[in-house]
C-alpha cells in the first residue's frame, strides 16, 4: 500500500490512524514544532490523498492559491498562525478517517476548511464584534472559491465558519463534517496532555496580551470547554 507522506520524517496519516492512540506522540511532534513553515499545499493534497480522494479538478487551483494565502501572518500572531492551520489540518484528517467520512465532496470541504477557518485572523477578538474573525476569514475564503460553490454549500460552510467561535460553541451540530472541524479546533490543546495545552496557552497569551498567568488562561479554557463538551466519539476516546 502506497505510503502518502505529509512530511519527512514522519509516518502517513494512514499509519497513524491505523495504530491509533499509540501513534499519539508522533503527532505530537508535528503538531507542536513551530520552527519550519508548514508546506500547507503539499500537507493538504497527500492528506486528501490519504482519504482516498485523488480527483480535485478544478480544487487542485484554489488550494494552491488558499496554501499561499494561509501561509501569511500579517498581524504576527503566536496563536492562530500557520501552525495552528498546520494542526486542525492534520486532527480533522485523523478525525475524518477514524470516524469514516465517505463523501469526497465532504473531505475536500473538510481539508479547505480546516485550511483557512482563522484566514487573516487579526489576533486579539475585536470587542463588541462577535463573530467578525469568522465572517471576515469566510469573505477572504469565499472571494478565492466563490465560483465552485452552491448557495446550499455557501450557506454550510459559512456556518461552519461561524460555530468556530468558541465562547458560544453549539450545543448540539448534526452535520459530521461541521463536528469534526469544531473537534478538531480544540483538541491540539486537548489531546496531547496538559503539558502541551500549556504550552498553546502560552502562545494564545502573547497572542492576547493575556495579564494573568498562563495557567489561569488554560483552565477557563477547560471551564468553557466543559459545558459544551466534544462531539465525536473518536475525538473523545483521543483525550
Amino acid at each position: 500500500m502506497r505510503q502518502y507522506i505529509f512530511e519527512k520524517r514522519y509516518p502517513s496519516l494512514s499509519y497513524i490512524a491505523k495504530n491509533w492512540p499509540r501513534t499519539k506522540n508522533l503527532l505530537k511532534k508535528f503538531v507542536l514544532s513551530n520552527q519550519k513553515k508548514p508546506d500547507f499545499y503539499k500537507i493538504c493534497i497527500n492528506c486528501l490523498k490519504d482519504l482516498n480522494v485523488f480527483k480535485l479538478k478544478d480544487y487542485n487551483l484554489i488550494l494552491k492559491k488558499l496554501s499561499k494565502l494561509s501561509s501569511n501572518n500579517f498581524t504576527y500572531n503566536s496563536y492562530h498562525d500557520q501552525h495552528h492551520f498546520k494542526s486542525v489540518i492534520l486532527i480533522s484528517c485523523l478525525l475524518a478517517k477514524l470516524s469514516k467520512l465517505k463523501n469526497s465532496e465532504d473531505k475536500i470541504l473538510l481539508v479547505i476548511i480546516a485550511l483557512t477557518h482563522d484566514l487573516n485572523h487579526q489576533g486579539r477578538r475585536i470587542i463588541n464584534l462577535p463573530y467578525y474573525q469568522e465572517d471576515k476569514s469566510f469573505k477572504d475564503l469565499n472571494y478565492i472559491i466563490y465560483k465552485k460553490i452552491t448557495n446550499k454549500r455557501y450557506n454550510r460552510i459559512k456556518r461552519i465558519f461561524k460555530s468556530t467561535f468558541f465562547p458560544v460553541k453549539p450545543l448540539s451540530v448534526k452535520d459530521d463534517l461541521e463536528k469534526i472541524i469544531l473537534d478538531a479546533d480544540v483538541l491540539g490543546s486537548l489531546m496531547f496532555g496538559m503539558s502541551t495545552g500549556i504550552k498553546f496557552a502560552g502562545r494564545l497569551k502573547h497572542e492576547i496580551r493575556f495579564d494573568n498567568k498562563t495557567d489561569i488562561l488554560f483552565r477557563g479554557f477547560l471551564k468553557l470547554l466543559d459545558s459544551k463538551s466534544l462531539y465525536l466519539d473518536s475525538s473523545k476516546k483521543s483525550c
